[in-house]
């Protein structure tokens, strides 16, 4: 299902229509997830949109390591306690994970798919994109029990714990591509488990500067977003000077 929205408005109203849509059917105990992007680009985690120089699972584990091994001091702030912990952190600062960004938070995706700044990066030539997914507590796992990230064979999805406070911020929650599927390289739109709940909206691009400035009036902005300096900065930047 793919649709075009023109407006906060129109989103919301899209969102409530799903939701509807679902409950008419008898389906019980559903969550939604939410996604931004500011292209319509596949739902794949950063490790596959990329070129490994080896084997891509190996690449990943030394990877990882070294992330760890590298500089302590710049972690130890962040008081991670084990691999799930690391694996966000890297997420978070660009490191290259089997992890994909979603959250509970429609206007937290929205804000992402119409962020000038993710815009630039690519030339602001195509429609935004919001995904939107149907999930019950049967794809989450919980990480205190399951084991370490490299082990999953299957995709699921994880709530991470606060260690930065942008996750909060953000709503932030976690597709977790499996062994399998990182082998064959394949998007959630690929994976029968995912495909059938996924509905995806387009933003033409002649509408996200308005959406843009509607998200501003109701208080999601960089700052809102991005809660340290950096983000405060992007913020300002935006309300005094055109792109």
């Amino acid at each position: 299902m793919d649709e075009q929205i023109t407006s906060v408005e129109d989103y919301l109203k899209r969102i409530k229509s799903y939701k509807k849509f679902r409950s008419d059917r008898n389906t019980t105990g559903e969550s939604w997830l939410f996604r931004g992007q500011a292209m319509d680009s596949a739902l794949k985690p950063k490790i596959l949109r990329l070129t490994s120089k080896i084997d891509l699972l190996d690449a990943e584990r030394q990877m990882f390591a070294e992330f760890k091994r590298a500089n302590p001091l710049l972690v130890d702030p962040y008081r991670a306690i084990d691999e799930w912990d690391y694996l966000t952190l890297g997420q978070y600062f660009g490191l290259p994970t089997r992890l994909l960004d979603w959250s509970d938070n429609a206007l937290t995706a929205l804000w992402f798919a119409t962020s000038l700044e993710i815009q630039h990066e690519n030339q602001r030539n195509s429609a935004a994109v919001i995904w939107m997914l149907t999930t019950t507590e049967a794809d989450f796992i919980n990480i205190d029990t399951y084991g370490k990230p490299f082990d999953a064979d299957q995709t699921f999805f994880y709530r991470p714990r606060i260690i930065k406070q942008r996750i909060n911020n953000q709503s932030g929650v976690f597709s977790v591509h499996g062994n399998d599927a990182l082998r064959r390289g394949i998007s959630l739109l690929d994976m029968e488990t995912y495909a059938s709940r996924l509905v995806k909206l387009t933003i033409p691009h002649d509408h996200i500067d308005q959406i843009r400035s509607e998200l501003n009036i109701l208080g999601v902005h960089a700052f809102s977003i991005f809660p340290e300096l950096e983000g405060l900065c992007d913020y300002l930047q935006w309300k005094f000077f055109d792109a």
